[in-house]
């Protein structure tokens, strides 16, 4: 069996050069102009799709394939500032001379989209181009990402980290903001910029994690990027991949936005914007360096200014970003090289800031710059076993500084000063006093990749393989948490100050393969990605690692049964692995006061006991993983494009942060009245009576104490309908009409393991002696039903575009959980004779839920039986909660109109204005809970901006 499969293998790789050698080539060449002009347009990408051939034209707007195997082709071309183009060419002999017109963007254009296109070939995924993000008039990423199906239209909010999370329910707060989004969501959604992936994972800005676990106090740290560092005027194009990704893009598992920034020549461009809360001024320009081939640089620059309320300084956020690119391809006419490089610096220019609520000399600061470079692009070698090398290298360094004088009070704390377990004698914090902070980082990342692709065809079947690895490496060479170990700030006392530097670098190799094959079936054709990705975090070798291996299957398909009905469907598996802020925690110092001895006529003696954990994390911490399914259909039913995408995804292993608990004994001296003038000697306190010395007694106490610990105790499941129905163009009025939207229903478990939790009431006179053990798998369910109503009005006469979005969302509920394994739940009420009615919660009556177990002062672990939930001391570790704790919030069908305007004047000038919640459309709504009051949507809101072009 073995040598037959060899011999077939031999075989083919024998054969296939011949095969392909055989076949009739020829020279394709032509000239791209402006359709208007007639200008030739130089560093336009051209591309024939079926054979992944590729090249820019030169100078002269000439460009030249050699080599082409006689055919029928589509050819693609794009170009910065103009609408890409896309026909069908057939080659059976030389073609010289082909003309390729391209049309200049303009509102003045037939056809334009100014929302997100939904590719369905394989994977479901949307793409927004540059027209679409400009209409938008986005001051984020976040108000991008708002375009895509299942998405609702939020006011846009620079005051707190802007994150990303995809097939999530976004929302706001009561408070009226945007609702921070979900730390692991976030993390497991990649953001990839001109391929390079932003790593999140070197960031440590955290005061201490024994007693916070993560903060976003700090910063994003242990969560996905900040997106407020990224300019919205750089980009050219998105693409937020929902689906199974490609094999090429990993560490992810919820999708990935890959943002494609601008290249080659534009004219100079200024923009202004603003709106109730947000200022923003940008310029840039891109132009062709002199002389033959010499590429073409793009410089951009931004600043953003934001504030959230003129009542709260604090909370305002000032963004300096610049960019400078160059780009060029060399040897065009035969094996063209792509060369790119891109420089990015950015800089919050926030310095001190002061609430008014704070005392006088209360300061706060934080400053973060950074410096992205890279280096990529593609080499097309044409051989027959390898078409192009695509390659990527890049680097950032950023700088993060938090510096805090604020004001403490503490109440009998020992001052945390040694670094040694054992017993001490310390002195006492003051009640008051002010503490300094500073917590230096300084995060890197590198990452290089390098992919090689080619294509054959076997018979009918046509095979596009792609291969290749990266490397990604992250560390922090910050000098970390530093303050006066004397004054310390009042959230660090169970730690100590850390350098971010003596922190190991995380360092991750990925192996990658994938195959697209298209298969013609009669009048249909069946189009299959397959792929397998390798990751290795913390490796040794390729296949030897410190950490976790892990293979992730992934397969797409599409059956085009005609050209008016697609199937598709896939799965595929995806995961994320820690942050060096989950593999590398906090040390846990506890401090218990053994002795304290006061007196008005002498000197005080206070003996402090400490325990301490010098390895606090969890070498049990596995990677984060999600289960993807999809299936979906896109058919034309008389003129009306639909797109359905039903899914499911299984996230597991999620981090998150527990408290694990530990008996400490430590001895606890006896009383002294005054005048004995006790001392503390070789761990033992002496003391004076009557002229003798004498040893003070003492007990032996045991106490339960706690420090967090990084958990995989996070899990969701989603699963939902996505749509989109395009009803076309209405010619009469210019109008083209949609309608997309989802159904999503998330089920979170943020505790999907049991978890512990102290009894803080004392028992005959002590501390209570057990430690329950409560089960996993609680959290909450939510669910949406919503649509986008869009009407798009483009009157090219007038360059203008008018769009409105009639927001509305049919069902919005939310409820809790806790139940086992097998979907029962836990909770219950008891009956008249004291008997648990499991899942009936009727009002008035009080819900409970038992441990599973508990630990004793020897940590010895005890099964739960069913009588301790009536016994003393037992039934005091049961839980209690109120009647409606579980019942359903259930929130009225709710709508609101949002506006957008584009109108360009002339060559050089376009104005854009956006209105949100237009009538201001606020209803009020009582919490069936809690039997508060809410308003529904945000409150209306608006902004402009004006871009002049020369």
């Amino acid at each position: 069996m073995n040598q037959t499969l060899k011999h077939i293998i031999t075989l083919i790789i024998t054969l296939l050069p011949l095969y392909l050698l055989a076949q009739n080539n020829y020279n394709f060449s032509g000239v791209v102009q402006n359709i208007t002009t007639k200008e030739h347009i130089s560093l336009v990408a051209i591309q024939l799709t079926e054979l992944n051939r590729w090249t820019t034209s030169d100078l002269n707007g000439e460009f030249n394939f050699d080599n082409i195997p006689g055919g029928k082709y589509t050819i693609q071309a794009s170009c910065l500032g103009y609408e890409s183009y896309e026909s069908a060419v057939e080659i059976r002999q030389d073609l010289e001379n082909y003309k390729l017109y391209m049309l200049a963007s303009s509102l003045g254009l037939d056809e334009i989209t100014v929302v997100a296109s939904e590719n369905t070939n394989l994977g479901s995924s949307s793409t927004i181009e540059n027209a679409a993000i400009e209409h938008s008039q986005p001051t984020s990423l976040t108000d991008i990402i708002q375009l895509i199906p299942g998405q609702i239209s939020l006011n846009p909010d620079l005051s707190k980290a802007n994150q990303i999370t995809i097939r999530d329910i976004n929302t706001y707060s009561d408070e009226d903001k945007t609702r921070q989004a979900n730390a692991n969501d976030a993390l497991g959604t990649a953001i990839i910029i001109d391929g390079t992936p932003l790593d999140n994972d070197a960031n440590m800005q955290s005061l201490n994690t024994t007693r916070q676990g993560q903060s976003s106090e700090f910063s994003t740290a242990g969560g996905g990027v900040d997106l407020r560092q990224i300019s919205t005027d750089y980009i050219e194009s998105v693409e937020v991949i929902r689906g199974i990704p490609s094999v090429q893009y990993g560490d992810l598992t919820s999708g990935a936005v890959l943002i494609k920034t601008k290249s080659g020549k534009t004219p100079f461009k200024g923009k202004l914007k603003a709106d109730p809360k947000i200022k923003q001024a940008a310029i840039s320009k891109g132009f062709l360096l002199k002389g033959e081939n010499k590429g073409a640089v793009n410089i951009d620059f931004d600043i953003t200014h934001s504030y959230d309320d003129l009542r709260r300084p604090a909370r305002s956020y000032k963004r300096l970003n610049s960019q400078f690119g160059y780009s060029n391809t060399l040897f065009k006419k035969q094996k063209p090289l792509s060369i790119n490089f891109k420089g990015n610096y950015f800089q919050t220019i926030d310095n001190e800031k002061k609430d008014p609520d704070q005392r006088q000399l209360e300061r706060q600061r934080e400053k973060e710059s950074g410096v992205d470079l890279k280096l990529y692009g593609k080499w097309s070698l044409q051989k027959w076993w390898i078409g192009n090398i695509t390659y990527n290298f890049s680097g950032s360094f950023t700088q993060q500084d938090f510096y805090s004088y604020a004001l403490n009070s503490s109440q009998a704390t020992p001052i945390p000063t040694t670094y040694t377990a054992g017993i001490y004698e310390v002195d006492i914090l003051p009640s008051e006093y002010y503490s300094e902070l500073s917590v230096d980082g300084k995060p890197y990342n590198y990452f290089a990749t390098v992919k090689l692709d080619s294509r054959f065809k076997l018979g009918n079947m046509s095979n596009s393989v792609m291969y290749g690895l990266d490397w990604r490496q992250s560390g922090n060479n910050g000098k970390g948490r530093q303050y006066d170990l004397n004054q310390p700030p009042r959230d660090a006392i169970t730690t100590r100050p850390r350098a971010f530097k003596d922190i190991p670098a995380s360092r991750k190799l990925a192996l990658f393969a994938e195959d697209k094959i298209n298969l013609p079936i009669g009048n249909s054709s069946l189009e299959t990605q397959i792929g397998i990705r390798y990751n290795n975090f913390l490796p040794k070798g390729i296949f030897s690692t410190d950490g976790f291996k892990l293979f992730e299957p992934r397969i797409n398909f599409a059956y085009h049964i005609t050209p008016a009905l697609t199937l598709r469907g896939g799965f595929g598996k995806t995961s994320k692995t820690p942050t060096m802020l989950h593999m590398y925690p906090d040390a846990a110092y506890i401090d218990k006061i053994s002795f304290n001895y006061y007196s008005s006529e002498s000197p005080g003696l206070i003996v402090s006991t400490t325990e301490i954990i010098e390895d606090t994390g969890n070498p049990d911490l596995k990677p984060m993983t999600n289960n993807k399914y999809e299936l979906g259909a896109d058919f034309n039913i008389y003129g009306i494009n639909f797109i359905l995408t039903g899914f499911s995804e299984k996230i597991r292993n999620g981090f998150g942060w527990e408290n694990q608990y530990f008996v400490m004994n430590y001895r606890k001296w006896d009383q002294l009245g005054e005048g004995f003038l006790p001392v503390f000697e070789n761990g033992e306190i002496k003391y004076n009576e009557n002229g003798a010395i004498s040893t003070l007694g003492y007990e032996q106490e045991s106490e339960f104490e706690v420090f967090k610990s990084p958990k995989n105790n996070y899990s969701i499941d989603k699963k939902g309908v996505e749509y989109v129905v395009n009803f076309g163009r209405i010619n009469p009025i210019k109008t083209d009409l949609m309608v997309d939207g989802a159904y999503y229903y998330i089920k979170r478990s943020r505790h999907a393991v049991p978890v512990l939790e102290r009894i803080t009431s004392s028992y005959q006179g002590d501390y209570f002696p057990y430690l329950p053990v409560l089960p996993g798998n609680s959290g909450t369910i939510s669910q949406r039903l919503n649509s986008n109503f869009r009407t798009i009005t483009h009157i090219p006469e007038m360059k203008m575009i008018f769009s409105l979005n009639l927001q509305t969302i049919w069902m919005n509920k939310t409820e809790s959980f806790w139940q086992n394994k097998s979907g029962t739940p836990v909770a219950y009420t008891r009956g008249e004779n004291n008997n648990k009615l499991y899942g009936q919660f009727p009002a008035g009556e009080i819900i409970y839920v038992d441990p599973v177990g508990f630990y004793d002062m020897d940590m010895q672990y005890h099964e739960w039986q069913d009588n301790y939930s009536y016994e003393a001391p037992y039934s005091t570790m049961v839980e209690k909660q109120d009647d409606d704790f579980y019942d359903k919030e259930s929130y009225p069908i709710n709508w609101q109109l949002n506006l957008k305007l584009t109108k360009e004047f002339g060559k050089f000038v376009k104005l854009s204005f956006f209105a949100y919640n237009v009538f201001n459309h606020r209803p009020l709504y009582k919490n069936e809970r809690s039997g508060s009051y809410t308003r529904l949507n945000q409150i209306a809101y608006f902004g402009a901006d004006l871009t002049f072009s020369l």
